[in-house]
């Protein structure tokens, strides 16, 4: 089961119904088209499917739970979670917090982590465009090696989500947030697309800077995240043409996941008496334009409405 099956949701459920059983619970208005006519997959994978559908959780059971939800919402799901299934729940959100808050709630042994860095986008309802590939990691969060990763990644490989098992799933959580630290924010306040960070020398500039304070947080953590830049741009690069999950959510005017990406690692950097001024001024950048909704583009008269996750 998808909890949570926006863009992201979508795209892992649909490429799963292939060869398995799949419900995907989400948002009516996604949920009916794809009910209605399949859910549609355009860009680099082109796909139509029939996964079932729901808008709230089914009472069948389920073998895993992949939970796509925001991070903002990751308590909620997982009190919803907690006393409706049994099942492992393999968390693939953005932000630092997802799989503190799901061991809290459901207890560590159920969560599994995992980070993805495919570019995803929501076009319409039933329609999504996979925008640019990436990389899938996922794993136990006490480092071992289990039976059950072993099937879960050989199941999301086997249907053309080629996943890798870590070791180290703590250690990819923070790169990712890092590397979206660096590229969701500022995506968001020019309203650009990824891969307009890598043509200018003032958001490359910027990009360091973010990846900079996160790695020293990170470090403080007892986590090194190795040359997280580099990353960062290869993740700009592959997913050139994406808007980020930040900015689609600013031009719907819905809340964004600032907190849990660069507020966190201005939290975390507080903690341990680091500085971290570029993620504490787009976090409050980023947090006054979610007051301030985007002003339409100059001649179109409306902003672009999308759904990301």
């Amino acid at each position: 089961m998808i909890y949570g099956a926006g863009a992201l949701g979508s795209f892992l459920g649909g490429m799963l119904s292939r060869q398995h059983e799949v419900t995907l619970v989400g948002r009516a208005g996604h949920m009916d088209a794809i009910q209605r006519q399949g859910l549609h997959i355009s860009g680099q994978t082109e796909l139509v499917v029939h996964p079932a559908v729901a808008t709230m959780l089914p009472n069948a059971g389920a073998d895993l739970v992949i939970l796509t939800v925001k991070a903002y919402d990751t308590a909620a799901a997982a009190r919803d979670l907690k006393n409706a299934y049994t099942a492992p729940v393999l968390s693939l959100q953005n932000g630092l917090d997802n799989e503190q808050i799901l061991s809290e709630i459901l207890g560590e042994r159920r969560v599994i982590g995992g980070v993805t860095s495919h570019g995803l986008r929501y076009l319409e309802p039933g329609h999504i465009e996979h925008t640019g590939t990436g990389d899938t990691l996922i794993g136990e969060l006490d480092g071992s090696h289990s039976e059950r990763i072993e099937v879960i990644a050989g199941a999301l490989s086997d249907c053309g989500v080629a996943t890798a098992i870590s070791r180290d799933i703590w250690r990819e959580i923070w790169r990712k947030a890092i590397v979206n630290a660096a590229i969701n924010p500022v995506t968001a306040l020019l309203r650009c697309p990824n891969g307009f960070l890598l043509e200018q020398e003032y958001t490359r500039r910027l990009m360091e800077q973010v990846c900079n304070e996160g790695g020293a947080v990170a470090r403080a953590n007892g986590i090194e995240v190795g040359d997280v830049l580099a990353q960062a741009k290869l993740v700009a690069r592959r997913t050139a043409g994406n808007h980020s999950s930040m900015l689609q959510s600013l031009q719907r005017g819905q809340p964004t996941e600032i907190d849990h990406i660069n507020g966190a690692i201005v939290s975390r950097g507080e903690k341990h008496g680091i500085a971290t001024p570029v993620n504490a001024t787009l976090t409050q950048l980023v947090r006054a334009m979610e007051e301030k909704p985007l002003l339409p583009q100059e001649g179109t008269g409306h902003s672009t409405a999308a759904e990301d996750r």
